[in-house]
């Protein structure tokens, strides 16, 4: 089983000498994915939801702003420090940027690394970004949809055309092509169901992120998705993929959670327990949604979690310092990751 970690790119531990302690320390420690977050901004309300991590406020050398580094950006730098390490975006919001120049830089980290990016890509929530961008908020879906296959256009053919509405271009070089044949991993996340939750929702029998997903992804991220969900739309990417023309079985599902292991299911909710409030409302629903509880516990909602249809995890720690984050990395690489593999 694939297992990766958050790198710290943005809230209040963020800081360039930890992104290379976390992304050095997971890839010895034998996790699969190094994993970033993207955002051209956030307001402070919503800052502080995503950044809240623990119990301790941790501040940054900024005071209480978190520094928000960017995604690609630092995946390319991180690119340059480690061996094996896959690098993934989750989640990149794709509408914001034009096309050609996302595919320009993912095809560098994935030359770069030799072959080591993936991107997960959603449509966005936060629609102050979209007003500030100058793109049409409620027209990001099809923007997103018509982003990807431009650059399934660039990265596959020789020369490459496209007559679309958001872009045009015609018999163009784009070289060099990707390591990663035919393209380097496409991802979509996004959500199935009505939730409390700091980043927004999809509802509906078809969901939208599934349907992209089926049609122009490989597979697909729930973030902060219950067993219950991601087994819900496991079914449902399947039955898309099928209608689609596509095989299920070439779908892969990383499921997004974030962990709090203690020696007992209490202390594991009391370190969690401020972030799962700001994130889900409820430290309840965050046990829903979260992996919190001893190694025991852990390991037994993984394996609920791929018996619904997961294959694979990217992990965030509810640890308020560096050097907890740390810890925990390498607690749950002895404790946890060899039950799981």
């Amino acid at each position: 089983m694939d297992i990766g970690v958050f790198l710290p790119n943005y809230g209040p531990m963020a800081t360039p000498d930890f992104i290379v302690d976390v992304a050095r320390q997971a890839e010895e420690l034998g996790y699969r994915y190094a994993a970033v977050c993207d955002h051209l901004f956030m307001d402070a309300k919503n800052a502080k939801v995503m950044s809240n991590v623990g119990t301790v406020d941790a501040r940054t050398p900024n005071g209480d702003r978190p520094n928000w580094y960017d995604a690609l950006t630092t995946l390319a730098y991180v690119a340059g420090i480690t061996k094996k390490i896959r690098l993934i975006t989750n989640i990149y919001v794709l509408a914001l940027r034009h096309p050609l120049s996302v595919a320009r830089e993912v095809t560098t980290i994935d030359v770069l690394s030799k072959g080591r990016v993936a991107l997960g890509v959603g449509v966005g929530w936060y629609n102050d970004e979209f007003v500030a961008a100058g793109v049409a908020f409620d027209s990001r879906g099809e923007i997103t949809d018509e982003s990807i296959r431009v650059m399934k256009e660039v990265w596959t053919k020789e020369r490459p055309s496209f007559n679309g509405e958001y872009t045009k271009f015609r018999n163009i070089e784009f070289y060099p092509k990707t390591v990663q044949k035919p393209h380097p991993p496409i991802y979509i996340g996004g959500y199935i169901t009505d939730g409390r939750q700091h980043f927004g929702v999809s509802t509906g029998k078809r969901p939208p992120a599934l349907v992209r997903a089926a049609r122009l992804g490989d597979g697909w991220i729930p973030c902060g998705a219950n067993v219950d969900e991601v087994r819900r739309g496991a079914v449902m990417l399947h039955d898309l993929t099928r209608e689609a023309g596509g095989n299920p079985r070439e779908k892969k599902i990383i499921s997004h959670n974030m962990v709090s292991i203690g020696k007992t299911l209490g202390e594991a909710k009391r370190v969690a327990k401020t972030s799962m409030v700001e994130r889900f409302g409820s430290v309840e629903a965050g046990v829903e949604r979260a992996i919190v509880g001893t190694p025991d516990d852990a390991i037994k909602r993984f394996e609920d979690y791929v018996e619904a249809g997961a294959s694979a995890f990217i992990i965030g720690f509810f640890t308020p310092t560096p050097r907890e984050v740390l810890s925990n990395m390498k607690r749950f690489s002895n404790e946890i990751l060899p039950s799981l593999s």
